[in-house]
């Protein structure tokens, strides 16, 4: 409803009234407030650009340009310097020739003041700040193997910037390797032309690093014959494939590896570096030559002989057994036959030749079985019981029972006993004389 309605009944219209009247006084005092809002507002002073734009920084040698936005009639650009700085101008004709736009190139550090002049508009100012130029110096890796010799340098690159000018600088290196490892390639630089002072340096560090030299040691191929000796390496040389040690450098040498039996095994050794030598510098890379041992061509000949024996018949049964001797020495080493055995029995008088059963197995003196490096042979042998003599006494022969054994020369088993008979043992006749 608006303030000015009046258009009901009189009792109505009144109503509108005051109510339109209050709605007035209402409207007034918020235009009031905000008139006086409005005059407690700051004041915003929108200041003009400046005339001449174009960065307010530039890096040591670093070329911007510049451009004055105020007509002139002609644009004349000089400088001054607020403190050690300096600039470069340089008109780019090709492009703007009414000199509006300028290249600024700043040639020393620190603040200057560049001004534009001309027609008759007054000269214009704008504050320019040469600051360092930034550049990466990185070292190369430099990776050797090695030799013996000291290793270091390699280049270094500038990145992230450049040297500018006539600015000339020289290397110097702070890191070297000999042995075996790695480190970071340090450095440092030294100005011959120009100053640091222009510059932010950072360095960046490549790797020197010097890693082991690969010698490879082969030993020799060696075979002989099966003759109880050890196959060892002796005095046969060590080969070296490719690269060898660095002069006055070596090592010496233990072999371990030995082959006794008929076979193979690798003929192993062990290094052991000269003074003077770090096996640390060296990979050394072992190459194991062979020791063989064959079948001897002509067997070595043993000859066992069973025991023999030589007993008097006395009607008891006789025995031999075993061997003279089953250990031997054949060149120098000794041997011993085993599962054989020999023997032989008898009662009567007469020769029995010792049996040999089993079968022969040379052993060497470590245990090793070295039978098939040998021919075994077996001389004879016997048992051999004698008879006694005729007239021997009597009462020297075996008998039986309790009966009283009678002979006489020729006759045997022939008794003559009073009473009652007795039992009488008989023997052959060839078990006397």
């Amino acid at each position: 409803m608006s303030f000015m309605d009046a258009t009901f009944s009189k009792w109505g219209e009144v109503a509108t009234a005051v109510l339109s009247q209050s709605l007035a006084k209402r409207f007034a005092r918020v235009m009031l407030a905000a008139v006086l809002a409005a005059s407690f507002l700051p004041v915003v002073a929108f200041a003009d650009a400046p005339a001449i734009s174009g960065p307010n920084q530039i890096k040591y040698y670093m070329t911007a340009q510049y451009t004055n936005r105020t007509s002139r009639s002609e644009y004349k650009w000089t400088w001054s310097s607020k403190d050690s700085g300096a600039i470069k101008i340089s008109y780019l004709d090709n492009l703007y020739p009414d000199h509006r736009t300028v290249s600024i190139t700043g040639t020393e550090l620190g603040h200057v003041t560049l001004k534009v002049s001309g027609g008759d508009v007054a000269e214009e100012h704008f504050e320019i700040e040469i600051t360092k130029r930034d550049i990466t110096l990185t070292s190369s890796n430099l990776e050797e193997e090695y030799n013996g010799e000291e290793h270091k340098g390699g280049l270094v690159s500038i990145d992230g910037g450049d040297l500018v000018g006539t600015d000339e600088l020289d290397v110097t290196w702070t890191k070297s390797l000999t042995d075996v490892g790695e480190v970071d390639n340090e450095f440092y630089v030294t100005f011959t032309s120009g100053t640091a002072a222009n510059y932010n340096i950072t360095y960046r560090y490549g790797k020197l690093k010097v890693t082991p030299r690969v010698v490879t040691l082969k030993s020799a191929d060696l075979s002989k014959e099966y003759d109880g000796e050890p196959l060892t390496n002796g005095t046969a040389a060590i080969a070296i494939e490719g690269a060898s040690f660095v002069k006055g450098q070596g090592v010496s040498y233990t072999f371990t590896g030995s082959q006794k039996i008929v076979g193979s095994y690798e003929n192993a050794f062990e290094c052991i570096p000269n003074e003077g030598t770090n096996l640390d510098n060296y990979q050394i890379k072992k190459k194991y030559g062979t020791l063989t041992v064959t079948d001897r061509s002509e067997k070595y000949q043993i000859t066992l002989t069973p025991n023999s024996k030589s007993v008097t018949y006395d009607g008891t049964e006789k025995s031999v057994s075993g061997f003279e001797a089953l250990e031997f020495e054949v060149d120098g080493s000794t041997y011993t036959v085993e599962g054989l055995t020999a023997e032989a029995r008898g009662t009567d008088a007469g020769e029995y030749p010792v049996k040999v059963s089993g079968q022969a197995v040379v052993i060497d003196s470590d245990g090793n079985d070295v039978t098939d490096q040998f021919t075994v042979n077996i001389d004879d042998a016997k048992l051999t019981i004698i008879g006694v003599d005729s007239d021997k006494s009597a009462s020297n022969l075996p008998h039986t029972g309790d009966s009283t054994a009678l002979y006489a020369m020729g006759i045997c088993g022939v008794a003559i006993a009073a009473g009652a008979g007795a039992l009488f043992t008989s023997r052959k006749r060839n078990n006397y004389k």
